[in-house]
């Protein structure tokens, strides 16, 4: 059933009205990718249904649109990361620009440009986070605190959740990057804080099985028109084998991203830290998976973070 559910295409569900935030009408969403969990991730930019690399789209556009600037980008989501306001409005052409071209059977130095999103390996968007840090801003009573998590057992979109038993805990994260004005945040994503109820009350033991995150990475400016308060207008659902099983919101957060950002920043942050928001739904048994089941979760804008659940020897 899971292999189904994995194919599960965000554009066609109730929460994926889009958002009208570029002179395309689309919102641009990033990725990293790899053909398998072997190689080393690479960025790319989700373009109806393709993962276009986007080192290949930029000498492509040198080699037959003469376009040079292109040739800036990098390869990879961390050392855009580490450049991102210079890197973001080249990043934003570059999407624009092949949204009016068809990328069927293109190529570069014989390698595609464009791979069907269906035949790549999602990583996180950031693979390999310098830390991770869970706050929990719609309790009101500990919204300004926040734990470490484990960058270790982050895994990517389709990839499996080995451990059955645990809960799903569904967050917005706040990705980290050099804009004009310093460290701030770039983007965000979907993650999964999976809880193990069995340990609870020992943080390490009980968050620190596994974190799951993507599939895309969408920039903060691209959400400017949902911010609401100190929250977003994105509605959230959750699924497990097909079957909706809760719906909620990202409104009423009871402290910003920016005052995260604020409270975290005297424990050295760094580019591409992770920050979660903390999940607006309170776990009960049907969020609890076994092997076998697959859980979506969607958020509006930001797509549908899909992970079967397997075997585990541990």
């Amino acid at each position: 059933m899971c292999d189904q559910l994995l194919n599960f295409s965000f554009r066609h569900t109730a929460l994926g009205a889009s958002l009208k935030t570029n002179k395309t009408g689309i919102i641009m969403k990033l990725l990293s990718y790899g053909l398998d969990l072997r190689m080393e991730p690479r960025l790319a930019f989700s373009l109806r249904g393709y993962a276009v690399d986007v080192m290949r789209a930029s000498l492509w556009m040198k080699e037959d649109r003469n376009a040079q600037d292109f040739l800036k980008l990098a390869s990879s989501m961390e050392l855009t990361l580490k450049e991102w306001g210079h890197l973001y409005p080249l990043l934003k052409r570059l999407e624009e620009a092949f949204q009016t071209i068809d990328i069927t059977g293109l190529t570069i130095y014989n390698r595609s440009l464009g791979m069907l999103e269906a035949d790549i390996v999602f990583f996180a968007p950031v693979p390999n986070p310098p830390s991770l840090r869970y706050f929990n801003v719609f309790n009101p009573e500990k919204s300004a605190a926040f734990i470490f998590g484990n960058t270790q057992t982050l895994l990517g979109h389709r990839q499996t959740q080995p451990f059955s038993g645990l809960l799903a805990q569904a967050e917005i994260a706040a990705i980290l990057g050099y804009g004009d004005s310093g460290l701030d945040v770039a983007g965000y994503s979907i993650v999964n804080n999976w809880f193990d109820p069995q340990q609870q009350g020992n943080d390490g033991l009980s968050l620190g099985l596994a974190t799951s995150m993507g599939p895309y990475f969408v920039p903060a400016e691209e959400l400017e028109p949902r911010k609401l308060g100190k929250g977003f207008s994105l509605d959230l659902q959750i699924s497990v084998n097909e079957k909706p099983v809760a719906e909620g919101h990202f409104k009423e957060m009871n402290l910003s991203f920016a005052e995260m950002l604020m409270e975290a920043q005297k424990t050295n942050l760094q580019k591409a830290d992770v920050i979660c928001s903390g999940s607006p739904l309170k776990p009960d048994s049907s969020f609890q998976l076994k092997n076998g089941d697959c859980i979506n979760i969607e958020i509006q804008a930001l797509g549908v973070l899909s992970n079967p659940i397997g075997n585990s020897n541990s």
